[in-house]
């Protein structure tokens, strides 16, 4: 939800092509969010870069790899090590090859695990742009799902009282299963070393979580401007979204027996589809529920 660009590396012995994809690409954008473009010009330089940069280890969006660069099957041994060794599933990988005789394209996608398969004089301003935005499409859907998935897991272990570690300031405030389901959503309301440019504020029955943590009052006061603006139904019976200005956001879950009140307020430049809204909606449907269930 959180994101800032979209990471991208180029690997190819061709430092002119590598000039030209980037001066192509540079001005791509998908969903309000720029490119951030890494290039390695051997297999070597690729798994540096893969095991030394934690940006590209942990964000890698999209990869458009050469075949032949030390070896006939460099750019393939690159894809089976990011499949295989890394353990690696989301990350959006290509082959281009200016010699697709060495293989068959059917071949390649099956063996190797790859999103797709083009020629050097296929790669268009056009092709690059439909596969960029495509296949970043691919990475926030299947991401942000596995994530979504991970988070409603932990309230539910939360709010079935399994013990799980928690900051040192709510200890004094809260204790059992709500304990719990704080850690479980720190990383959204609370400070974040990766995330502290980021205003949010989660609040449930009026209360701002983490509070020692964030700017409780201007939290407050964005969440009634917001409050007073007009949004979108989520759900029959009050929960809503509401987009203002500045890219501020806020997702609400309306208080009902079996749900706390719940309130997400954060502001981001990313422009969210619809079905990431739906994902965070249901995280913090989720916390409502939890929430209410441990009291």
């Amino acid at each position: 939800m959180f994101f800032k660009e979209w990471v991208v590396l180029l690997v190819d012995d061709e430092p002119d092509v590598l000039s030209m994809s980037k001066l192509v690409m540079k001005n791509f954008e998908v969903y309000g969010l720029p490119l951030k473009i890494y290039t390695a010009e051997s297999k070597a330089e690729a798994l540096a870069l893969l095991n030394n940069n934690l940006e590209v280890a942990s964000s890698l969006a999209v990869a458009f790899i050469d075949v032949v660069m030390e070896t006939d099957s460099a750019g393939l041994d690159l894809c089976k090590y990011i499949r295989d060794d890394m353990g690696n599933r989301l990350s959006q990988l290509f082959i281009r090859t200016g010699q697709p005789g060495l293989s068959t394209e059917t071949d390649v996608i099956d063996r190797y695990d790859i999103n797709g398969y083009f020629t050097k004089m296929e790669a268009t301003q056009s092709k690059l742009y439909s596969l960029v935005k495509s296949s970043v499409r691919q990475y926030l859907s299947f991401g942000m799902s596995l994530a979504t998935i991970a988070v409603l897991n932990d309230l539910i272990a939360a709010s079935s009282g399994v013990t799980k570690n928690v900051s040192e300031p709510f200890d004094n405030v809260l204790t059992g299963p709500q304990v719990n389901i704080l850690d479980a959503v720190h990383h959204l309301g609370g400070y974040s070393i990766e995330l502290e440019d980021i205003p949010r504020w989660l609040f449930v029955d009026g209360k701002v979580l983490f509070e020692e943590e964030v700017d409780a009052a201007s939290g407050i006061a964005m969440r009634d401007q917001l409050l007073a603006q007009e949004g979108i139904a989520l759900q029959p019976g009050g929960d809503q979204y509401i987009k203002g200005q500045e890219g501020y956001q806020l997702i609400q879950v309306v208080e009902k027996s079996s749900q706390a009140e719940a309130i997400y307020v954060f502001q981001t430049p990313f422009l969210a589809p619809e079905f990431v809204i739906n994902l965070m909606y249901s995280v913090i449907a989720g916390l409502a529920t939890a929430w209410r269930q441990s009291s």
